[in-house]
């Protein structure tokens, strides 16, 4: 393969015969600053709409949405008559990977899909891009309940459309990477303990991804979705190549620095994950200044930051980590940002088996949020809380934290979000089973266990975290340990190490196993 400056040269070279206007993000002595990657998509609008648009099609492949879409609103200055930048305005209003879309985000969608079709795109391949996204904002028929259900359906009529859009385009790599994406969305919302994952839409969003990247060899949505596409431990082998080179590919996009470590993580490979999410959360911290959604990256990267030291044993660095989390005073109000802000306050205690200061962590702090508005974050530290109390004695408060628990699955429940209602009824089955335990209910409490370890185990972990605060299938084996069945531990240490590689306290009980066979 032809080393990546030359192919770099190569498309400048062909794009300039043919007379496109083609947006090299990382070439010095350009106008452009940022090194985003490269887009070469060409638009029916004047030189300086195609310029600003391609760097906003930029951002909003790297998820940087509140980044991107000023540069579209400058390319529909630029030219008043350029559809397609109003599609990309719509395309920054949704965040398909991360929650149902808002209120205000619906809205904003909605005008500039009206927009874009007032302004009658002239090529099939532009009405057919804008076709899509209307697609997403077009209200559900009959319609959805719930935000999650609501979510689901206006992701899968995006797929569907972006489907079409590749189909009918497959020479266009970004059709492509868009319809990979909207694979990936659309398998995030089937998340059921009914069903066994098989990956099927990750899989061939990966394989698509796989077929353009050597004729695209610095298209960041190539990157990017291929991340997400085997973000789990049974694919992310076939990202780690691409993981190491996300960051010289756009080392000024926020979210670039921290995508490879969710690769590293499924792999277990701590140094990578802490580096990476060092660099990303300090380029975050800059970022605060000018962007408030670079808060909720910010907390991202400093949850993967604390997985990957308490794996190291690096007790000062994560007790500094821990410190950065409490000190945050401000933060984008969305569910991955409050879910990263609660873990790993209580991953610190947990990991290090300190119940009774787990017992006594506060809940929804730092204040910087509604935490009631996000009840799986809100249950993350009650679970430290019951896992605490019941390990170091105090039943009655280990009680109180189940019920806290359970108070939250009853409101999952009630607005129909699957996925975070079954995480969450596994920590409260954890903590009920160690009660169970501490009372001498030995039995009751490992079939608890066992079943709690079943229902985390039956869906995969969300993009949201590294892993689950304290795996409950580490927990079963810890139980077995104690009671020394040790094949039975044995066992359970293997299953939940093939779930999340390299764990310091599964590798450890999985040695105490072996030893005493």
């Amino acid at each position: 393969m032809k080393s990546k400056h030359v192919i770099r040269t190569c498309v400048v070279l062909l794009a300039l015969s043919m007379g496109l206007s083609t947006f090299v993000l990382a070439q010095p002595g350009t106008k452009h600053e940022a090194q985003l990657g490269v887009v070469n998509f060409p638009i029916s609008c004047n030189e300086q709409a195609q310029q600003k648009f391609e760097t906003g099609l930029a951002q909003l492949h790297h998820m940087m949405y509140e980044q991107a879409r000023p540069h579209f609103e400058a390319a529909a200055e630029a030219d008043p008559s350029c559809a397609m930048a109003h599609w990309g305005i719509a395309m920054t209003s949704f965040q398909p990977l991360w929650h149902p879309t808002s209120p205000e985000g619906l809205e904003r969608g909605n005008a500039a899909v009206a927009k874009a079709r007032e302004l009658s795109a002239p090529t099939e391949r532009e009405k057919g891009y804008i076709e899509a996204v209307e697609a997403f904002f077009t209200d559900p028929e009959p319609p959805r309940v719930s935000p999650a259900r609501d979510h689901e359906a206006r992701v899968k009529a995006w797929l569907e459309a972006q489907q079409e859009v590749h189909e009918s385009h497959p020479e266009d790599v970004d059709a492509a990477a868009f319809y990979a994406l909207a694979e990936v969305c659309y398998a995030m919302t089937q998340f059921s303990p009914d069903e066994e994952r098989d990956f099927t839409r990750e899989r061939r969003a990966g394989s698509l991804i796989e077929k353009y990247l050597e004729d695209y060899p610095e298209h960041p949505g190539l990157y990017h979705y291929l991340l997400h596409a085997y973000d789990s431990s049974k694919l992310a082998h076939k990202a780690e190549d691409v993981a190491r080179e996300y960051d010289k590919l756009a080392p000024d996009a926020v979210h670039a620095r921290h995508m490879p470590s969710h690769i590293f993580v499924r792999l277990g490979l701590w140094e990578e994950t802490a580096e990476w999410d060092e660099s990303a959360a300090d380029a975050a911290r800059r970022a605060m200044e000018d962007d408030f959604q670079a808060t909720a990256h910010y907390v991202h990267s400093l949850d993967y930051m604390m997985y990957a030291y308490l794996q190291m044993d690096e007790k000062e660095k994560a007790r500094a980590t821990l410190e950065r989390v409490q000190e945050v005073e401000e933060l984008w109000s969305v569910s991955f940002a409050a879910y990263n802000t609660a873990a790993p306050q209580a991953r610190y205690y947990l990991e290090q088996q300190m119940w009774e200061d787990a017992a006594r962590l506060e809940p929804g702090k730092p204040d910087v949020l509604n935490w009631e508005d996000f009840p799986a974050a809100e249950a993350i530290f009650y679970y430290a809380r019951g896992l605490g109390a019941a390990r170091s004695g105090d039943l009655e408060q280990a009680e109180i934290e189940r019920d806290e628990i359970r108070k939250r699955v009853e409101r999952l429940r009630a607005a129909d979000d699957t996925y975070w209602a079954y995480m969450t009824e596994a920590l409260g089955k954890a903590v009920e089973a160690w009660i169970l335990y501490e009372r001498g209910e030995t039995e009751n409490a490992l079939s608890l266990m066992s079943d709690a370890a079943d229902l985390e185990d039956s869906m995969d972990k969300h993009p949201t975290t590294p892993g689950e605060v304290l795996p409950v299938r580490e927990l079963y084996a810890d139980l077995l340990l104690k009671e020394e069945r040790f094949d039975e531990a044995r066992e359970a240490f293997e299953a939940s190490l093939e779930r999340t590689p390299n764990r310091r306290n599964a590798l450890a009980g999985l040695e105490m196993a072996q030893s005493e066979n």
